[in-house]
């Protein structure tokens, strides 16, 4: 008899929104880290990239932000504004 020869099922991939990929940054900041707005959008930028999405950095710099001061306004993390949005996690 001949063998049966299994193929891989291809995997889904999951796209991830520029709103959740926000959230997910800010959320995983860690307790005393602190980091800007520049790279945490980078880091989002690249999830939703990761996911099968388009880069665009205007748009997940924005997201961001947004995700930024509402977490800002629940007392989770203290942006300093200096020049470049500094964010530091409480």
């Amino acid at each position: 008899m001949a063998k049966k020869v299994e193929t891989a099922k291809p995997v889904k991939v999951v796209k991830i929104t520029r709103t959740a990929a926000a959230n997910r940054v800010v959320a995983e900041l860690k307790t005393g880290a602190s980091t800007t707005l520049g790279q945490l959008a980078k880091a989002a930028d690249d999830l939703v990239v990761a996911s099968g999405g388009t880069s665009k950095m205007l748009d997940s710099t924005f997201y961001v932000r947004k995700a930024l001061e509402t977490a800002e306004a629940l007392g989770a993390v203290k942006l300093v504004r200096p020049r470049d949005l500094t964010v530091e996690r409480l």
